[in-house]
């Protein structure tokens, strides 16, 4: 009796894609017997066998695609037909050669059966239906083929003595069958749990990351507060260490992500039309004010190569390369960091842009190298005596090599101190002729940049969670904005169908009314209303949530936890977009 159930699904699946993936090996054998059966056959004989095997072989396969046997049941028994048929006309020349008494005819023969026995063992017990209906194509033939033989032969000992041997290789076969089959079982089943576990590994790593940004927000938000307030110079000292312990943890948060991402082959690449020279000068820009308060030197060598425009991930061009610079910051005590990027020409492949990051601290020995970039590996600890999660150059090797690039370390050649990263991606021509746009996450040249300034405007701010709202409100307020509050979209709208701001943060994870759902009914507000900039203010921080949210209307995103020049920039970008300015 057939189970009912995606069970029976998932065999039939798993059956066919072992067949077709084997089909080279397998085919070409087959061929190869049935045209050797031609030295005792008549030719036409073997061939029609041969075309009855393989035609029965294809058409199996074929209607296996998709195949359902509670909702196919025609189909399901077409199959078994053609499984039957295959492994008959296989079989029926073994059987016609044993009746000979040719040189070398019985021992092709038992090889023969033998064979297709063993196939049927190793291949076709996935779905034991098919198993079985194949071993009766085989097993029924042979025991009447061998008693024929025997009884015609007019010897009584040899049919019984064959006939036990025939049953006994028979049952053995059976046994062989159904024990590899427990065995597929017992691999999937071990293949669900794992994919059960991983994706429960995922959801819970994706589940605490919305928990502790929510907190980690209001840390940040009135650690930044208070840090601008208090003149203390004790204070000070010691809302930095708070404020940098959080947005350490907020990386650690950012990079277990993405590393589980990596691990389930699903980290988002999209190239763009951008042009490399910006994306680096834009990157290096953020770390100079860092360098110089560190008493380093932080210069640079860009290929006029790269001032052209090519297809390229900014996004994750600019995480590897922080990531490396950041790394370099800390490990330097005395003289600095030095880029180089230029174009690599290959021959009959695309180009490859090759960022450089040379440091001039300790160094990394060459036995430690390989070390470097395995998950969670401290081999190289900051010279500062800071922390380190271990996760930010597999992360960027990682993603390298999903662009086609890499990340090495480069040894040194005599005389040169410290370490020398190479990153690598492969660089795409650009064919569409549109003008290359900024990218929306990527910081202004200089850092934040006023497009018409904060200052003055009306914000309103959609969250259910009221220390959400008072960071938002902190911030804005020392952005020389002024905030509306709301706590659930339906309230939102109320303000709305009185008041009209000018920009909208929405949070995207409220009771009832959610922030896609807001956004919808904003959307469908008469007038100015409808058209607000909206961005979206959200602990959902993966790169799907983010291409979700855009794709669904958004102007813009923020990822919590936030500071003040992110959500500063963040507006500039979109008000500059929508050529908005502060209403009266």
């Amino acid at each position: 009796m057939l189970k009912n159930g995606p069970t029976v699904i998932e065999e039939i699946k798993r059956q066919r894609d072992l067949l077709w993936g084997e089909r080279w090996g397998r085919l070409p054998l087959t061929v190869l017997a049935l045209a050797l059966t031609m030295l005792y056959l008549p030719v036409w004989f073997s061939l029609l066998c041969l075309a009855l095997d393989i035609g029965a072989e294809l058409l199996a396969m074929h209607y296996m695609r998709a195949l359902d046997p509670k909702r196919h049941p025609k189909r399901y028994g077409f199959v078994m037909v053609c499984m039957f048929l295959m492994e008959f006309s296989y079989s029926l020349p073994a059987l016609l050669i044993w009746q000979g008494d040719e040189n070398y005819a019985k021992s092709f023969a038992v090889g023969m059966i033998m064979t297709t026995l063993m196939q049927i063992i190793s291949a076709r017990t996935i779905h034991m239906p098919f198993g079985y209906i194949g071993f009766a194509a085989v097993a029924l033939p042979a025991l009447a083929g061998n008693a024929f033989y025997w009884i015609n032969n007019d010897n009584v000992p040899g049919l019984i003595f064959s006939t036990i041997a025939a049953v006994g290789a028979l049952a053995y076969t059976l046994i062989a069958m159904k024990s590899n089959n427990r065995l597929h079982r017992a691999a999937a089943l071990d293949r669900k749990a794992a994919q059960a576990s991983n994706r429960a590994k995922s959801r819970f790593l994706a589940q605490m990351s919305h928990e502790l940004r929510t907190p980690l927000n209001a840390i940040l938000g009135m650690g930044h507060a208070e840090q601008r307030r208090n003149k203390d110079a004790l204070s000070q000292n010691r809302l930095s260490v708070l404020i940098i312990a959080a947005e350490g943890l907020s990386t650690i948060l950012d990079d277990i992500l993405d590393m589980s991402a990596i691990e389930e082959g699903r980290l988002p690449i999209r190239p763009q039309k951008v042009i490399p020279s910006e994306q680096i000068s834009a990157t290096l820009a953020l770390f100079h004010p860092g360098v110089s308060e560190a008493g380093l030197r932080l210069t640079h060598d860009i290929s006029p190569q790269l001032g052209t425009a090519w297809m390229l991930d900014p996004q994750r061009l600019r995480q590897c390369m922080s990531n490396l610079l950041s790394n370099a910051v800390k490990n330097t005590k005395h003289g600095g960091i030095h880029v180089t990027a230029r174009l690599i020409a290959q021959q009959q492949r695309p180009p490859m842009l090759s960022v450089e990051i040379a440091d001039t601290g300790p160094g990394i020995p060459n036995h430690l190298h390989r070390l470097m970039f395995e998950p969670l590996s401290q081999a190289r600890r900051p010279a500062d005596g800071a922390e380190s999660n271990g996760l930010g150059l597999s992360i960027c090797r990682s993603m390298a090599r999903q662009m086609g690039g890499d990340l090495i370390i480069r040894p040194n050649k005599p005389g040169q101190s410290g370490a020398r990263f190479v990153l690598t991606l492969q660089l795409n021509p650009a064919k569409d002729p549109k003008p290359v746009e900024q990218d929306q996450d990527q910081p202004p040249k200089g850092g934040p940049q006023h497009v018409q300034g904060t200052t003055g405007l009306r914000v309103l701010v959609i969250d259910d969670i009221a220390t959400n709202r008072l960071v938002a409100s902190t911030y804005l307020r020392m952005l020389g904005a002024t905030m509306i509050e709301a706590e659930s979209g339906a309230q939102a709208l109320t303000i709305l169908a009185s008041t009209q701001p000018d920009l909208v943060l929405l949070d995207m994870n409220m009771p009832e009314m959610d922030g896609l759902e807001t956004l919808a009914k904003i959307r469908a507000l008469p007038g100015g209303a409808g058209k607000l900039p909206v961005i979206a203010m959200t602990a959902d921080a993966l790169a799907e949530h983010r291409a979700h949210y855009m794709a669904n209307g958004l102007d813009g995103y923020l990822a919590k936890p936030i500071n003040p020049a992110r959500i500063e920039a963040e507006i500039n970008a979109v008000l500059g977009k929508s050529g908005r300015a502060p209403t009266d």
